[in-house]
């Protein structure tokens, strides 16, 4: 929580805690000079955070959680990505419980046995998560304009929508990311200047990008790239 002092107001921050102990998860506290405690960490699993919004819990988890991991890989740096995540761990309450630590719950141990058993059955989320982030993480690997010094512009979009370019580089070749951030369909019309510039490939489905798709389905990500015009 610390990083976000300064940039969220009061009540924004209580709305963020309210939600986060309603999917399950804690809040530790610190003391201030004055005497009064301010949130200083959230303790839960990134996987169980993205249960749902303020209206509480959905059938968007799976996507939204996706979709902030791909934001996250497509930003300029060096990603950092946990076990848990790749796997979609949910909460540990069992080892807080057994720990009497808040950190627990984000700490589960997997048993050999039981993790492989998930990641080799198709109905589990376990097995849908590892095998969806696998393919980000060869796609990004083999991608120069994901390179850590490799330029970022952000692009003026609705809240709606977070969009991005990574590149150009010397070949002038660059990639657009456009994230929708929201469960429900958003119009791409804030981007038509720059979609209608290039010739675009989604390089994850390896698929020449339609100009015709006017909106972008619930938490849906393109990584768009372009080698000039």
């Amino acid at each position: 929580m610390r990083p976000l002092e300064g940039w969220l107001e009061p009540y924004e921050v209580e709305a963020l805690t309210e939600l986060m102990h309603r999917f399950g998860g804690f809040v530790s506290m610190r003391r201030q000079p004055d005497g009064s405690d301010s949130p200083y960490e959230i303790n839960i699993t990134w996987f169980d955070a993205m249960k749902g919004t303020r209206r509480g819990p959905d059938h968007w988890q799976v996507p939204r959680f996706l979709c902030g991991q791909q934001l996250m890989l497509g930003l300029q740096g060096i990603p950092a990505m946990y076990i848990h995540t790749l796997t979609g761990t949910l909460n540990d309450l069992e080892g807080v419980e057994r720990s009497g630590r808040l950190r627990s719950i984000n700490r589960r141990r997997w048993q050999r046995e039981e993790l492989e058993r998930l990641l080799a059955t198709t109905s589990t989320t376990t097995h849908d998560t590892f095998a969806a982030l696998k393919q980000l993480l060869a796609v990004r690997r083999n991608e120069p304009c994901f390179h850590p010094d490799a330029g970022q512009r952000v692009l003026e979009t609705p809240s709606t929508l977070l969009a991005f370019e990574r590149g150009p580089l010397q070949d002038s070749r660059c990639l657009l990311a456009i994230h929708n951030v929201t469960d429900t369909p958003q119009p791409l019309d804030a981007l038509e200047h720059t979609l209608a510039d290039c010739h675009w490939q989604d390089i994850l489905t390896e698929e020449t990008w339609p100009k015709t798709q006017t909106t972008l389905a619930p938490y849906g990500v393109l990584w768009l790239m372009t080698q000039g015009g």
